[in-house]
């Protein structure tokens, strides 16, 4: 009878954990329809601080960002430059299946960021997509302002608190050491360490036999 009754009561007790996360993701449902009703795009940046981690995939693709299978992306992520077009906020934004993004991710969505299937991009990462100096008399010559396009191709692993910059391609299993800042692209099975990042190795892979 003893195990009988410890079955019953965990059953309960996973019963209660599951209608408290429904309770919770419906609440913050709530909050964000109020939350994007008062403040469009900004609103829904706002609530990327903190809502439950299974809603960003779905969210981000109500609003025009290709989300692939099994995607787990950790909450808080910040969104920067997204558009103000209903519908299409993220469209810059394409990540594939099974990809993973940790914890205070940023992402600069002024021009496109692709990450392809198994890629990797760990906690405080920074993708930036332009350079822009604003009002600065650098402008004019110097730092003229520029846009471009960020891909991350398959199985790449960028460690925590790297930095991707503009034009940056990321090739296939590429590893990108934590703090490393890159500035320009890096062919397929390269580690990439410092900064700027350099690549110190380049592993071998079966398809450099065929």
């Amino acid at each position: 009878m003893g195990l009988e009754v410890w079955y019953v009561a965990a059953g309960n007790c996973g019963f209660k954990k599951t209608m408290m996360r429904k309770l919770v993701e419906f609440i913050a449902r709530i909050i964000m329809s109020f939350a994007y009703a008062a403040q469009k795009e900004e609103g829904l940046n706002l609530m990327f601080q903190f809502i439950p981690s299974r809603l960003i995939a779905p969210t981000l693709r109500k609003h025009g960002a290709l989300i692939g299978k099994n995607v787990d992306i950790h909450t808080p992520i910040q969104f920067h430059n997204v558009s103000t077009v209903k519908g299409r906020h993220y469209e810059n934004l394409k990540i594939g299946d099974n990809s993973y993004l940790g914890r205070d991710v940023f992402i600069d969505l002024a021009d496109q960021v692709t990450l392809e299937a198994n890629v990797t991009v760990s906690m405080k990462v920074i993708l930036i997509t332009h350079t822009h100096v604003g009002k600065s008399a650098l402008g004019v010559e110097k730092l003229k302002p520029s846009y471009a396009p960020i891909v991350l191709r398959e199985s790449c692993y960028v460690g925590a608190n790297a930095t991707i910059l503009q034009g940056v391609e990321l090739g296939r299993n590429v590893i990108v050491g934590a703090g490393a800042v890159v500035i320009s692209s890096v062919e397929e099975n390269d580690v990439v360490v410092g900064v700027p990042a350099k690549t110190t190795y380049h592993r071998i892979s079966k398809n450099d036999h065929d």
